[in-house]
């Protein structure tokens, strides 16, 4: 089966790679192992994941930083123990989340939640994490990591130079491409509706890839197929992905 990179390196100006974002919207808790497993076989090549950092140092899969969002625990993932959170409610680790992609062969789109404030000192123990599990089931060409701390990317891409990079972008730089090539990305991420045309192609030009997500409506799809972005990410992956083929077959 085709690796991620090689995936998008084949799509490459011909049509949009959809990825699930969190794994998908369903009645099973997003971010786990119970609701990727929902997409296993619909033909969608990577999951978008966010990673966090336990008390006990152990990497996660969880998005909100407020627990209270979607748990009765209150705090942050932070403040507790692994085995405290399993006890309360379904949490996989980044090693589980990593292992089950491997053998399904699904890729993986590795966001990096921090609150700077609240876990300034997480920031190298997660590099370490994140890194030795990218490591140890060679997940390099199935995989990358973004975040909007770059310092932190940097640290990563100096521990294993052949992880690949994607930079969120929260606002439109002054030179785009001399960002990208500084942090050594090969992924450039915003929501779809804070790209142009412009911006698209400038960076194609120079051989980056785009990401525009996300993406949950045949408005917002139009939009991504017309600024011709290379890879989306969807809460309703397997409707979106239909759409796309219907769109490019057409």
């Amino acid at each position: 089966m085709m690796d991620l990179m090689d995936l998008l390196k084949e799509s490459y100006g011909k049509k949009i790679i959809v990825g699930g974002h969190r794994g998908h919207k369903s009645n099973i808790r997003e971010n786990t192992i119970s609701n990727f497993s929902q997409l296993e076989g619909k033909k969608i090549p990577y999951i978008e994941i966010d990673v966090q950092l336990t008390r006990d140092s152990c990497a996660v899969i969880y998005h909100d930083v407020d627990l209270s969002l979607q748990t009765e625990l209150t705090g942050m993932i932070r403040d507790y123990t692994l085995g405290e959170l399993k006890e309360r409610f379904d949490i996989c680790t980044l090693d589980e989340a990593a292992a089950w992609c491997k053998e399904k062969q699904i890729g993986i789109a590795l966001e990096i939640k921090l609150q700077p404030y609240a876990m300034w000192d997480d920031r190298k123990p997660l590099v370490k994490a994140l890194v030795e599990v990218i490591q140890k089931y060679d997940f390099h060409r199935m995989c990358y990591v973004f975040g909007k701390d770059y310092e932190m990317l940097n640290w990563i891409k100096r521990e294993d130079s052949r992880i690949n990079i994607g930079l969120i972008a929260p606002f439109v730089p002054k030179k785009p491409v001399a960002l990208m090539n500084d942090m050594q990305a090969i992924i450039y991420l915003n929501f779809v509706d804070q790209l142009s045309r412009e911006l698209v192609e400038q960076l194609h030009k120079e051989g980056f890839l785009v990401g525009g997500s996300v993406v949950n409506t045949e408005e917002a799809l139009k939009i991504a197929v017309e600024l011709g972005v290379d890879l989306i990410e969807s809460d309703d992956p397997e409707r979106i992905l239909g759409l796309s083929e219907e769109w490019y077959a057409g």
